[in-house]
Parts: structure tokens; sequence; C-alpha cells
């Protein structure tokens, strides 16, 4: 092959091809011997000069040093290799600069070629990068004494020792970085021996800080200083005490001194890195085990946690998207992350206190503070964006951190990190910025997450990365999810007016991070698809919202924890209601007023009733769900919500009159829930006031565009579907003393006067009494088991999980027992004919019929079981399914740790409910 195609094939192999063969051609020019000798590793050198333009350089004007990289390629680098091949007695200044500069371009030279060689890792080649820094500040402390000497003598104690910070301190030099160093010498006081000159006289004598501070100032100078051989080292003195404005040097007691009484918490962060890296070993590890109780306190006050709290919030003001150290999900944010742990808790856990980002991930993941996804996370994170700069870098030698911007670069970068091409190269590096931004927001609660938002929607991400996205985020269903942040997209993008999109773009984003903090975040997201839809045009209501995070809150909630709640929100016409929360108030006087005006003055009543009850029922789910009541509140207020719709029904002489509703079952009992059926009874005196019945049936239960009110349960009258639809009181006095099974009279304890004539309420009221002391005692333990068994064959749906109201040791049970004993001491203790089952619980217990322990184990597994099953209602459930999405809700709801934990609650109420029941029914 001739040396041209030889030239294109080499250069056509790297990330770079037109750099490359660029750099190949001028080799070839310069050294043309050389490049003969050297064909065999051609494809070595092209890939050198497709990633660095300073190298290249550097090679064409000494194609020697090329020589010697490739030879020793293979040969891991340490500092016992650099040192001794360093002559620096006798050299001058200008000397040792060049010597210094031309030892780091060798050393530079191979461990580039190592990294993109794939010899190395990104960990090992900083850390070969660091072992050439500490060599060349050894190199430059000991020139400096040199030549301080030369000038002021020599010092009685010349214990000195330089100290790294930063990434150098963690052995994690980036390509072309600072040098973050601080000095320390051992004793104050001391006086050179200074110069002596012919005439005997001994001047230049100066004492230790000056001398030590010259000795600082020079390494610095001969590191750092710009020549016609380039630099060094930039080095960084300014994480000194004071910074720039305090000493270039301190002894030791002076840095204690200074730690101990002005310390901040970001030199306490700073020092978690700290290591000797030149001069005196002793000195240096004395230094790092002096500062260990500043940096490392055994307690963390307040005062510390707000200081961490400021350093991240001048971290959170760097917006530049294409920083990738300073910028979002970058490098600065890795690491803080990881520093806070540490910081935090590193007095107490010696096995956090170590400087190399990986041991400290490692330790904290050990120690329970981490989980091994976050590790992932964290460490993917670091580790690409370590090698991404040092790509960056590699290529001019300059500090940058900036991604670029032209497409041409941008290709060339993509193809630099493996990548096949920058579409998916720009969405990967995104995407971890994105999942590094959402756990460093994490530290002290959220920072603003707009800009998340942003990078999340942008037209660059690609649809596998905000699947990965949402799947870090915890969404299951990342089909569904992604087509639903593809909506959220649009909305903000095209809405109609200015004014929608740009509140929009405030409001989604604060619901998107709520919702990625919730139980059910896909069940969520669909759900603020659908609101924001709804909102579509009501500017009004979204700028409401942008002021308003107790409600998106309360939204946020509704989606995640309940089916039924968010399914009457969304279908609400008018949505001012929901900014009612917190401060709700459940008015029924108010509720009832407006709806007799409702019945007597709007064209469609029926739809406005089931419009108002959904309103008013969102109202107390809202508050149940937010804990405010709990389910006793909650049954009493849907029972009063359904007691004055019926008031407002009957809210007129004509209708009242001979008629009067009676609530049974639930309703009776003052224990509705959500969705359930009405159980009535219906006392009418006349003909046309049981057509009243047929008129409310209708008027609740009828199907409209609004759904029904309420379903509507008779079953529980006089025989039942076969008997009348309504009686007088005579009528049910004669069925009930004479007739009724023992079932029916059990069921009329739940009796309550709910509407109508008062005088039939009474007399109803009256009667129920009479029936029960006179007919309670007839019902039998064995009565009860046979219908709690007859119901568990028949109703329980036990087979595919746990039926919470109809399995056995369930509500029904509960209920079933404590009917029991009412019934049966009854005749001796009328007060126990209550129709409420937590009262008559307590009222068993006062009167001696049930112990202590036995009432509060039943009122406890009562009010556990129906806030239970409540949860399985909102989200259309009847049965608890392990595994079920419903569950891991219940779960959250009921701040349970886990599925196993909420299972043995179930199933020690259970078998505690069947044990208590065969104790009182005398098995």
């Amino acid at each position: 092959m001739d040396t041209d195609s030889a030239i294109k094939d080499a250069s056509s192999a790297t990330p770079d091809p037109d750099r490359a063969i660029k750099n190949l051609y001028r080799l070839q020019n310069a050294a043309p011997e050389f490049f003969e000798e050297h064909l065999d590793h051609i494809q070595k050198i092209a890939l050198l000069f497709a990633y660095s333009q300073f190298l290249s350089d550097y090679c064409i004007r000494s194609p020697e040093v090329l020589h010697y990289a490739l030879a020793d390629v293979h040969k891991t680098m340490t500092i016992k290799e650099i040192l001794p091949g360093a002559e620096i007695k006798d050299m001058s200044k200008p000397e040792m600069m060049r010597l210094l500069r031309n030892i780091r371009k060798n050393f530079m030279l191979r461990i580039t070629l190592r990294d993109i060689m794939s010899l190395t890792g990104i960990s090992e080649s900083m850390t070969e990068l660091s072992i050439l820094a500490d060599a060349l500040i050894q190199l430059s402390l000991n020139c400096s004494k040199a030549l301080i000497a030369e000038k002021f003598g020599d010092i009685s104690d010349d214990a000195f020792a330089v100290i790294a910070l930063g990434k150098l301190g963690a052995y994690e030099l980036n390509y072309s970085s600072d040098v973050d160093i601080i000095s320390v010498y051992k004793t104050e006081d001391v006086v050179s021996s200074g110069l002596l000159l012919p005439s005997g006289v001994r001047v230049n004598k100066i004492n230790s800080h000056e001398y030590f501070s010259k000795v600082t100032e020079l390494l610095s100078s001969l590191l750092s200083f710009q020549t016609e051989d380039g630099f060094a080292y930039r080095v960084d003195l300014r994480l000194r005490p004071n910074g720039q404005k305090g000493g270039i040097t301190m002894s030791l007691a002076s840095y204690l001194s200074y730690y101990e009484s002005y310390g901040k918490t970001w030199e306490r962060m700073a020092l978690i890195r700290a290591r000797p890296v030149a001069g005196e070993q002793h000195l240096g590890n004395l230094f790092i085990e002096s500062i260990e109780p500043f940096v490392w306190k055994r307690s963390t006050d307040y005062n510390d946690i707000e200081e961490v709290k400021e350093l991240k919030k001048k971290i959170d003001t760097i917006s530049d998207v294409n920083d990738i150290k300073r910028g979002y999900g970058g490098i600065r944010e890795t690491e803080f992350f990881v520093q806070t742990f540490q910081l935090l808790y590193g007095g107490e856990r010696q096995n956090l206190r170590t400087a190399r980002f990986e041991d400290a991930v490692r330790e904290l993941m050990k120690e329970g503070f981490l989980i091994s996804n976050d590790v992932n996370v964290l460490s993917g994170n670091y580790f690409f964006m370590r090698r991404l700069e040092h790509i960056l870098q590699m290529k001019d030698d300059r500090q940058t951190y900036s991604v670029p911007v032209s497409s041409e670069e941008l290709e060339i970068l993509s193809r630099k990190m493996n990548f096949s091409g920058q579409r998916e190269f720009v969405s990967e590096l995104k995407l971890r910025r994105l999942k590094m931004r959402d756990m460093y927001n994490s530290l002290f609660g959220v920072a603003d997450i707009q800009q998340e938002i942003k990078v999340l929607f942008d037209e660059e991400l690609g649809d596998d990365a905000i699947r990965d996205y949402l799947s870090f985020k915890g969404f299951r269903n990342l089909d569904s999810s992604l087509k639903n942040f593809k909506t959220l997209s649009d909305e903000m993008s095209f809405r109609k007016t200015i004014r929608e999109r740009s509140l929009l773009r405030k409001v989604i984003p604060i619901f998107l991070d709520l919702i990625s903090k919730s139980e059910n975040k896909d069940r969520a997201l669909t759900a603020l698809v659908s609101f924001v839809e709804k909102m579509g045009g009501h500017d009004s209501y979204i700028d409401l919202l942008s002021k308003r995070m107790d409600t998106i809150e309360a939204l946020v909630n509704t989606f995640s924890l309940s089916k039924y709640l968010t399914r009457a929100l969304l279908s609400l016409d008018n949505l001012e209601g929901i900014f009612e929360y917190p401060d709700i108030r459940m008015d029924y006087k108010s509720v009832r007023e407006r709806l007799i005006h409702m019945l007597s003055n709007i064209p469609e009543p029926m739809n406005a009733i089931r419009e108002c009850k959904m309103i008013e029922e969102l109202k107390t789910g809202l508050l149940f769900i937010k804990k405010i009541i709990d389910i006793e509140g909650l049954s009493s207020n849907l029972t009063m919500l359904a007691d004055t719709i019926f008031r407002a029904i009957l809210d007129h002489p004509k209708a009242v009159e001979g008629f009067a509703v009676i609530g049974l079952g639930g309703f009776g009992a003052k224990e509705l829930s959500f969705g359930s059926d009405l159980d009535l009874l219906f006392v009418a005196e006349k003909e046309e006031a049981r057509r009243t019945g047929e008129e409310i049936i209708r008027f609740l239960s009828g199907y409209t565009k609004k759904g029904v009110a309420y379903r509507i349960d008779m079953g529980l009258r006089p025989d039942g579907s076969k008997g009348i639809l309504a009686n007088d009181i005579r009528g049910y006095r004669d069925y009930y003393l004479k007739h009724a099974h023992p079932w029916e009279v059990q069921a009329l304890l739940r009796a309550r006067p709910i509407a109508g004539d008062g005088e039939l309420l009474r007399s109803f009221y009256f009667l129920k009494k009479q029936v029960i002391i006179q007919r309670g005692h007839e019902i039998t333990g064995q009565d009860i088991i046979n219908m709690r068994n007859k119901i568990i064959k028949k109703i329980s749906r036990e087979v595919s999980g746990y039926d919470i109201k109809h399995g056995p040791g369930g509500i029904e049970d509960m209920g079933f027992l404590v009917q029991y004993l009412q019934l049966k001491h009854a005749a001796e203790f009328p007060n126990l004919i209550i129709h409420n089952t937590f009262v008559a619980v307590k009222r068993l217990a006062r009167s001696g019929i049930i112990d202590a322990d036995a009432g509060q184990f039943i009122l406890r597994s009562l009010g556990f079981m129906r806030t239970l099953e409540t949860m399985l209602r909102l989200n259309d459930e009847d049965v608890l399914e392990s595994g079920s999405g419903t569950m891991d809700v219940v779960i959250k709801f009921l701040d349970m740790k886990s599925k196993e934990m909420l299972v043995d609650r179930i199933e020690n109420i259970r078998q505690g409910m069947m044990e208590l029941s065969s104790r009182i029914y005398g098995l």
C-alpha cells in the first residue's frame, strides 16, 4: 500500500478524519524519515492526531518524543519513573520551567495514547494525570527551595509541605485542570541564615513566614507562568484561609487556629479531598490528622446544614445548558451530592472519609444512604462526564467544559465518545444530566425544576431516552407515559395565546415534579393530560394554579390515589370549586339552599343534582386523602350529603305530607362510602304518597349525561322485591312484630329516619325500638353464623384476593357481631338501639357487655378495615389483590412500609375477629 493510501485509510478510521489526515501530512513533510520508519504505527498516530491538536503540534515539532511514547505505551506510569530522570541541580528558573513543561508534554502524550487506545479507563487515566502533577509539583518545590536558598540562605527547620485539594487531592485530575493547592510550614519565628558577603556581613535574613511564602510564590510561578513552551499547570491558591486576602502560606498552628475559630462549611467540604503531594511527608500527614476534628465533626448542627444549603443555591444559579461541569446535572452537582453526605455523616462513620469519588459512593451504599440505582446514576454520570471533559480538553489542552454547538463539531465529539451520531449522543447526555439533576434536587428539597422539564421536552431528546428517563422516575407504562409527555409538550408549545403557553410552562413542571414522587405515576400523568386539556381556553384557571401550590398538591394526590375522585373532577363543568382547598368547609345548610334553588329554577335539575353531589363528594374526598378527616368523618360527610339531597327534594308540603324516607344499611348507619347504594324504605299513608317514592327513585337513579346520583336499593323492605314499594305505619308494625325474619329485625337496627313527614318519621322510630325490644332476643349466634356463611359463599370474592367487606373476619363480621350483641341485650339496655356501629361498640363496652380490650380491638379493626375498603372503592376495586397497583396506593396511604406489613395487619384482624366471634357466639 502506498503512503497516501495508508494515510487516508488510517485517518478514515478515526473520529475526526479531516484533522487526522491534515496532521499526518504535516508530520510527513516535517519528518519524512521518521514517518517512513513508523508507518506500522500510523493508525495509532492518526488516532492521536484526530483527538489532540495540541499534541499533534508538539509531535510534529519533536517527533522523537512520539517515538518514545509509542514504545512505552503499554507501561503503567509511576511517580518514580518521572522524578529520577529530572536533574535540577544548578538549574536556572527558565531552564527549570522548560524542563517542567517538556516533562508534562512527554508524559501527557503517553497518557493520551493509553487513553484513546482504551489501554486505560477514565479512572486510571485520571490517576496517571494526578501522578504526573504530583511529580511536577515536587520538582517545582525542589527547585524553588534551591533558588530561594541561593538568595536567603538555609532555614534551620525546613519542614514544608504542599497539600493538594480538589480533583488532584482525590487522584482525579482532569486533562487540562488547575491544581488546587495550599502550603504549610511547621515552625514559626525561625530566621533563615541569609547570605555571607565577602565583608563577613550576613544579609537577606528573613523569618520563616517570609521564607516559605517566597517558596510558595516561586513554586506557583514555575508551574503556571506562560513561556514560549506554554505552562505546566495553572495553580489555584484561593482555597487557603481568607482566600486571596490571606497569607500565601501559613504555619500548622495558624491553620488550626483559623479553622477552629473562623472555618466555614465550604472549607470543610474542600478539605475532604486534601492530600499531601510534595515536601516533608510527615508534616503533610500531620496537617491531615490535625484538621480532622474540623472537617469531620462528630455532630452536625443547624448552621452547618444551612451553610450547605447556601452552597447548593450558588450552584443552582448556573444555568448554561452546554456547561458539563457547572450546568445542571453536571460534574459539580454530582460531586456536591456525594460530598454533602460525607460532610454530614463522616464524623460518625470513618469509612466515609475518603477523597475518591468512587470509594465514597461505594461506602455510602454500604451505609444505606444510597441504593444500587442511585449508585448507578451517580457513578455512571460522573465517569461519563469526566470522560467527556477529557475529550473536550485534550483537543487543545484548554480548560473548557462546553459541549460544542456546531453540528460538525458535535458529530466529531459524538464519535469520540463512541456514539454512532450526534442525536444518540446528545440524547444520552441530556438523559444522564436529567437523572443527576433529579438526585441533586433531592438534597434539602426541590429546587427550580423548570430547566429540567425544558430539557426533557427538547426535541433533541429521543423517544428511547425519554422512556429511559420515565423508567428511572418510576413510571411503568412507558409507551403511554411517553405519549402523555408529548401531549403536554404540545400543550406548552401550541396553545392559542402566548399567555396560556407561558402559564403552562410554569404550571406543568410543578405538576410533573409532584407526579414523579406520587405512588401511581402513570395514572396521575394520564389524568394531568385530561385536566390540562379540560382547562383549554381558561387561562384564568391556569393563572390561579400557578399561585396555588396547595391546590396543585391536592390535585396530584387525587390523580394518584383515586380513580373515582379523578373521574368526578374531570366530569365537572365548573372547576372553581377545586380552589377552595385547603379551606374547604362542609356547609350543608348552604348546599341544601343551593339544591332547593336548582330544583325550582334550573331546566335540567337531574343533572344539576348530580353535579352538586360530585362537587361535594370531591371536597370530602380531598379532605380524606389529605387525612384532614378520618373514616368516621368521611362517612358522616357523605351521609349528611345524601340526607341533604333527600331533604331538598322533599322541601315542600305536598311532597312531605303523608310520606317519609327511612334509611337502612350503611345509609341508615351513617356509614356511607363512595359509590355506596342507598338502602331505603318508604312510609306512605296514601296512594299518591306512594308515587312520591317512585318519583324519588327515578329522579336519583335515572341515568343522565352526568350519570346517576345514587343507586337505590329497596331490597331490605318487607318481603324484599316481592313486597309493595311503600307501606303505612300500621302495615310495617304488623309485619315486623308478627312476620319479619330474624335478619329483617337485625336490619331494622340500622334504620334511621331521613326526611319527610315528621310525624311518620317519629312513629317509625318508636316502632323500631318496640320491635327490637320485643323480638331482638330471638336471633341466635347460630343464626348469625349461618347468615355469614351464606354471604361468604355467595357474595365474597376471596378467590381473587382479600374481600375486606364480605370476607371472613371482615367488616360484615364486625357489624354482625355488634348487631347480635345489640339485639340480645336491647331489652335490658335500650340505649343499645343505635344505628351506628362505632357508637354501638362504645355503648356495649360502657354497659360491660364486652370488655374494654375487646371494644378497642373492634374499634381499631373496624376503622382500619373501613379505611382500607374506602381506598379500594376510590380506585374502583372490591377486592384487595396482592401485587396490584391499588395495593401500592393503599400501602402509601396507610403509611405502611411493605405489602407484607399490610397483609399481616389484615390477617391479624381477621384472626382476632374469628376468635372473638367464636367466644361471643358460644362456639
